[in-house]
Parts: C-alpha cells; sequence; structure tokens
C-alpha cells in the first residue's frame, strides 16, 4: 500500500521558486519536471495509479485545467487514498494543464499513462505527441478496445519521434470521491504489454511492476484485452440497464444473457485471429461478479450520473469487427442499441 512521500523538493528544476507555475503560457526552458512517469487523467484509476506510483517515485499528472487542488501560485497540491483497510493516505500531487505546457518543460518525460475514457484517448494523444520527448513511451490504460487502432495510426504518421505503445488494463476497483480524492475498493490483477515500436525500458517497467500490486508483463496483450472486454461486454450494460450492484448478476435470469454476450465475442475474437473457450470466460466473468459483487461498473455509473459511457468501445467494437468479418451478433448489438438510447434520453 502506498506509503506518504514527503519528498517533492528535487520534482521540479527552477531558478526561482519550487514550484513551475503553469499559469505562464511561455515557459522558461530551465523550468523542467524531473519526473520520469506522467499520467494523463485524474479519474478513479488515473487518481489511484498516481498514488501507488508515488510511494516509489513521485509521477507527474498531467489534466486539462489545473483547477483541481492546485493553488494559483504554484501546481503543487495533495492527493487523498483512501485505502482498502479505511485509512485515508495523503500524498503530494503534482500536476499541470496540458495545454499550457511546453516541450521543455517534459524532457525528461520517459512513460506517459493514458488513463481518460477510451472515447478520450486519440485527443489525449493528439495533445501530448507534440510535447513529449522523442523515445517517450505510451501506454494506454483504459476500458474497451479500439483506441489503440487509432493511436497506431498517429503514431506511424511521424515515425521519426520513435515512440513505443504498450497497452494495458487493471481489475483493480476505485471511486473517485472528489477532486485528488479516491477510494480504493478493490484488489484485481493488472497487465501490460508492448504492441508497437520500441519497448517500454527496463527501469521503468520495473518502477510499474514494484508500485502495482499484482501487475504483470504478457507477451500477447492483445489476447488478454479481449478476454477483459468480455468480462466488460457481459457485465457492464447489464448493470447499467439494471442500474445494480455486478453481484446482482449471479441471479438466474442473467446466465443466458451472459453466456450468448459471451459466445458472440468469442465468435468475433475467432475471426480476428484470437482463440478464447467459451467456458473459461463464463467461469471468469462469473469470478469477477463474485469477487466485485458489491461495486458498480464504470457504465452503471456513467448512467446513473448522465455521463457518457464507453459502449462504443466496448459491446460497440464487438460490433464493428462483426461487421468488418460479415457476422451477426445479436445480443451485443442489443447492448449497444440499448445504452446508447439511454444516452439519447439524457
Amino acid at each position: 500500500m502506498p506509503q506518504r512521500n514527503n519528498s517533492n523538493r528535487n520534482l521540479l528544476n527552477t531558478t526561482q521558486k519550487p514550484a513551475f507555475d503553469v499559469s505562464d503560457n511561455h515557459v522558461n526552458d530551465k523550468h523542467v519536471y524531473q519526473t520520469d512517469i506522467a499520467i494523463i487523467g485524474a479519474g478513479a484509476i488515473g487518481s489511484l495509479l498516481y498514488c501507488q506510483l508515488a510511494a516509489i517515485k513521485q509521477p507527474l499528472l498531467l489534466t486539462r485545467s489545473r483547477s483541481v487542488g492546485a493553488t494559483s501560485h504554484d501546481d503543487f497540491s495533495t492527493i487523498t487514498l483512501e485505502t482498502l483497510s479505511g485509512d485515508s493516505l495523503h500524498q503530494p500531487c503534482i500536476q499541470a494543464d496540458i495545454n499550457q505546457l511546453n516541450k521543455a518543460a517534459l524532457a525528461n518525460i520517459k512513460l506517459v499513462i493514458v488513463c481518460v475514457k477510451a472515447y478520450q484517448v486519440t485527443d489525449a494523444i493528439s495533445s501530448i505527441l507534440t510535447l513529449i520527448p522523442q523515445g517517450c513511451h505510451i501506454l494506454l490504460l483504459h476500458n474497451g478496445m479500439g483506441p489503440h487502432l487509432q493511436v497506431l495510426a498517429l503514431l506511424k504518421q511521424q515515425p521519426q519521434l520513435k515512440q513505443g505503445l504498450s497497452l494495458g488494463t487493471t481489475s483493480q476497483a476505485a471511486l473517485k470521491l472528489g477532486p485528488l480524492q479516491v477510494r480504493h475498493t478493490g484488489k484485481g490483477k493488472s497487465i501490460i504489454g508492448h504492441l508497437s515500436g520500441p519497448v517500454m525500458p527496463l527501469a521503468i517497467q520495473n518502477q510499474l511492476l514494484a508500485a502495482v500490486e499484482d501487475m504483470s508483463v504478457v507477451d500477447d496483450i492483445v489476447t488478454s484485452l479481449w478476454q477483459k472486454l468480455i468480462v466488460n461486454c457481459a457485465i457492464n450494460p447489464l448493470t447499467a440497464l439494471a442500474q445494480c450492484a455486478n453481484g446482482e448478476l449471479a441471479q438466474p435470469q442473467y446466465k443466458l444473457q451472459i453466456e450468448a454476450i459471451t459466445q458472440e465475442c468469442i465468435m468475433v475474437a475467432k475471426a480476428d485471429g484470437v482463440n478464447l473457450s467459451l467456458p473459461d470466460s463464463v467461469a471468469i466473468i462469473n469470478q469477477v461478479i463474485k469477487l466485485t459483487a458489491n461495486n458498480f461498473s464504470s457504465m452503471h455509473q456513467d448512467i446513473h450520473h448522465n455521463r457518457k459511457t464507453e459502449i462504443q468501445q466496448i459491446n460497440g467494437y464487438v460490433v464493428a469487427r462483426a461487421a468488418h468479418h460479415g457476422l451477426t451478433v445479436a445480443m451485443n448489438q442489443s447492448m449497444l442499441t440499448k445504452i446508447t438510447a439511454l444516452e439519447s434520453a439524457q
């Protein structure tokens, strides 16, 4: 569990004051963040990951607005983590607005972890590509699938940047309580794997493995993401439609729906060259339902709070890939249609 880190004096290299004033759009080139990992997105998982990494080495939090907890004079603030044991840990947090940074400020960044919603990934990458140094690695950590194809296309347009791309997923559960305040609500496995370009620097990879409990590196990240996608395709829309906790899906009336969604996903995955087992996949879904019985899925929360969901990158991705292969996926199409209708009604 992350411990409080009181050392932030070496995070920035400045000549006049200990904090980098991002209210100045013309940043002096001597103002350089000394940390080597940046996280884009201050949602539940981004905030949880920030706290976990801060126990090893202070990262940088990048957002579209610096108003979340920082003063008008500097970008130091405090992030609060409520642990699984109920303790509250208050850690230094250093953050900056992407729109108010220049390239020199991020010269030391070696890894950017993207923790925004799936439908925000491409815009987030586009906004950071001109700022991060050549060779900086990118790790996408979000629900669903699809954005990685768009990011690959962006990187192929600028091969001179020599930026590697990794993908990842986590089953850790977290709840954002407020600006820079997050509650860790459940343990879970996290996996990362290389997709394209140069591999993630070993020292950076080791920081992640040391900071995040039960994180591992896999050789075939696409297969692992398909397995996670299937879990999301079954749990997320059903809990959003019923407005229930995950554990409610253990009731008999959901059994056939879960199996039908899963069977369709496996068919489409196979057409994409990924072979998965129906019994194993259903068993994994049932295990997640049991282990997260009291939790609410992200799609449930999005519908509950009248927010846009990631349905297009979850069941919608299965529907799109099915269409590509000339396949029919009636259950996943039904989930997509129903959730989209709820979004439109809001």
